[in-house]
């Protein structure tokens, strides 16, 4: 979620045009052009999980044919590091936001930066108002810039010559004094501290290094990239990975890389419509609740972009279980497995303590597994062999894309698809939001037929049957690729979009608009000196239903050590451990004050964790359900990750992220 808000907040501005109803988040930016680029920054992006993603491999693989060059900074040294990485340094866990903001200040103070992308297509220029922090506009809403020729503010889309630094800056605006400063200006004071000598002290790189490779980077760009997704150290994982994520995109911008080839691509020329694209409402949707059970409503910077610009953005799933266990509003609760049961929480102990007193629990799933214990109704999915779909290419969005997929087998007759029953549900609870004419007649129930309207959209077919039998389920435009157009069509001011690296959102909760330094939330103490560090197996993705029954797949995954804990060799001699002891890790109390439960799992010694005070486990393991045949292995991740309320959240994060790896712990033998 982390680098979902950030770019909503920084780039996409919500709603864009080409935001599609399917897993493709266009908002996340997911698309990097790893064929093209020459240089990669990779902050923890080669996990295990991603050494699986073939969409991303081969293009990955094609770069490096082509010459591109890769630096990544990881704790654990995965095999993409061994083949396929130019250098790698074990940086300390929670610390990359140091490095990032030291390669800013290198690009700053060396004028390294796209000075002509700065200015026509970032907020850089743009004047902050010394006194309340936040863009000042004109009439119309219009980012000011200090014009170097009439020496006065004007809107910065028509100012002569837009001044990217030498404020302050002081004029009288509507009457009013004004002491102003453009965002470069500001940015440069913010890492003024930042030295490289600053930043290995903290995260442990060299600082010739952090040097070395700033420069690189930039004299590489525009066509550079920094790969981020999901758990990466710009995601959910600490308390400053909202400044990271920030930081990053920054660097991006400082680059030009950004909607451009070679560097970030951006999603365009296609969409596949929303519900209520090809279905109008008869009647607006009701409000909200003013209070949600994830706590999103008490952090307005996330709640503004999901009430008002985007209402499919994720939760805050590091808070709901603490929502549902510390309260009594929620009485049903349902569940969208596959993929989402128990074991994509963290600290599921509190969820399933409040699913006790819940009135009605339901799950959508392929298999029984632990969440069905607390189920009064668990209704069949298919498997994804036994669904079609129509899709957009998410990983590589390089040129517009739908592909289709039809049903390699047919499903047994009791299985339904979450289609149908959303829309069963929805009839039965609200017809008057699932039939054309309000009314609660089942003949007029809406068709939702978004494919069709996709297809026909970009000329790739009739429909969805011409598609697969007549256009070999595939479309394709491989245009040319429109550099920095869709940015101008979807960025902040657009039809003019910018980046917007000074975020106002950040200033009106108190924190800071540009990136700043702050550390993790948990640190180090006595016993519980380990900091946790999560992957994925490329097969168990939130406990992927089609492989946790699975024997063949269980069996590769523990003689992979999957159900194990991995350490560093020299770690576990000081601990008097070896390959194979039974081990029991544990939350430190101050950060688990509730409902603790620690791991017991066996020891893996390994010399892919590059460091000393790092534990490695993995994500989506450990069911216990007696219906599942082969599927009862590993350990749990998420008993070890707390849950955070908002007293312990705002102060360090206002996008309300869960810290899935700000978690230091004991291991002791079992």
């Amino acid at each position: 979620g982390t680098h979902y808000y950030l770019n909503c907040l920084m780039i996409t501005n919500p709603p864009n045009k080409y935001y599609s109803s399917t897993y493709t988040v266009t908002h996340s930016l997911w698309g990097f052009d790893y064929s093209k680029t020459k240089y990669m920054l990779w902050f923890g992006f080669d996990s295990f999980s991603k050494t699986a993603k073939a969409g991303i491999l081969n293009h990955i693989a094609e770069g490096k044919r082509n010459g591109t060059k890769i630096v990544a900074f990881n704790p654990v040294k995965t095999p993409l590091a061994d083949g396929i990485i130019d250098e790698f340094y074990p940086i300390k866990p929670g610390t990359d936001l140091a490095l990032a903001l030291a390669m800013i200040k290198i690009i700053l103070d060396g004028k390294l930066y796209k000075a002509d992308f700065l200015q026509k297509y970032s907020d850089s220029a743009a004047l902050i108002d010394g006194e309340s922090k936040k863009h000042l506009t004109d009439k119309d809403g219009k980012w000011l810039a200090w014009c170097s020729t009439h020496k006065r503010p004007e809107p910065i889309d028509s100012c002569d010559k837009p001044a990217l630094d030498g404020g302050p800056f002081t004029f009288e605006l509507d009457g009013k004094g004004i002491t102003a400063k453009t965002v470069l200006d500001l940015m440069k004071e913010n890492v003024k501290e930042c030295t490289p000598e600053w930043a290995e002290k903290i995260c442990e790189v060299p600082a010739k290094d952090i040097e070395r490779i700033t420069k690189e980077f930039a004299q590489a760009a525009p066509t550079v990239c920094i790969p981020n997704l999901k758990r990466d150290p710009a995601g959910p994982n600490y308390a400053n990975s909202w400044r990271l994520m920030h930081s990053l995109n920054t660097l991006q911008t400082l680059t030009g890389c950004l909607d451009h080839e070679g560097g970030v691509l951006f999603l365009s020329g296609v969409k596949i419509p929303w519900l209520e694209d090809t279905d109008p409402l008869v009647k607006p949707y009701p409000e909200q609740p003013k209070k949600a059970i994830d706590y999103r409503t008490e952090y307005p910077v996330t709640n503004e972009i999901y009430r008002n610009k985007d209402f499919s953005a994720p939760g805050h799933y590091g808070m709901v279980g603490h929502g549902l266990y510390h309260s009594d509003q929620v009485k049903v609760v349902v569940f969208k497995g596959p993929h989402r049961g128990m074991h994509a929480l963290i600290q599921p102990q509190m969820t399933e303590a409040a699913l006790e007193k819940m009135d009605l629990v339901l799950d959508w799933n392929m298999y029984p597994d632990d969440l069905a214990y607390w189920c009064d109704y668990l209704l069949p999915a298919p498997h994804q062999y036994e669904e079609g779909k129509l899709d957009i290419r998410q990983y590589y969005p390089k040129w517009p894309c739908l592909v289709g997929g039809e049903p390699v087998q047919k499903a047994p007759g009791d299985v339904i698809g979450w289609g149908g029953i959303a829309k069963k549900i929805g009839f039965a609870l609200a017809p008057e939001y699932w039939t054309t004419d309000g009314s609660n007649n089942p003949d007029k129930i809406i068709k939702g037929d978004m494919n069709n309207t996709a297809l026909k959209a970009v000329g790739a077919a009739k429909d969805s049957e011409d598609f697969m039998k007549n256009k070999n389920a595939i479309w394709i435009d491989k245009r040319a690729y429109p550099n920095y157009q869709t940015l101008k069509e979807i960025g902040y001011g657009r039809p003019n979009g910018r980046v917007r690296m000074y975020i106002d959102e950040f200033v009106e909760e108190k924190h800071e608009g540009l990136p700043k330094w702050a550390p993790r939330w948990s640190a180090s103490e006595g016993e519980y000196k380990f900091s946790l560090v999560v992957t994925r197996a490329g097969w168990h993705m939130h406990a992927d239903p089609n492989f946790i029954d699975n024997p063949v797949i269980n069996m590769l995954s523990r003689k992979n050590h999957v159900d194990s804990a991995w350490v560093n060799p020299a770690a576990a001699k000081e601990l008097g451990l070896q390959e194979g002891d039974e081990v029991v890790l544990t939350t430190n109390p101050k950060l688990m004050p509730e409902l603790p439960r620690p791991v017991k799992t066996k020891i893996h010694l390994t010399e892919r964790v590059a460091r000393k005070d790092c534990v490695m486990i993995f994500h989506g393991i450990g069911h216990r359900s007696k219906w599942l045949k082969n599927g009862v292995w590993g350990y749990r991740d998420g008993d070890l990750i707390p849950q955070k309320n908002p007293e312990v959240g705002k102060p360090h994060d206002p996008t309300g992220m869960g810290w899935v790896e700000d978690v230091y712990v004991s291991i002791k033998k079992a």
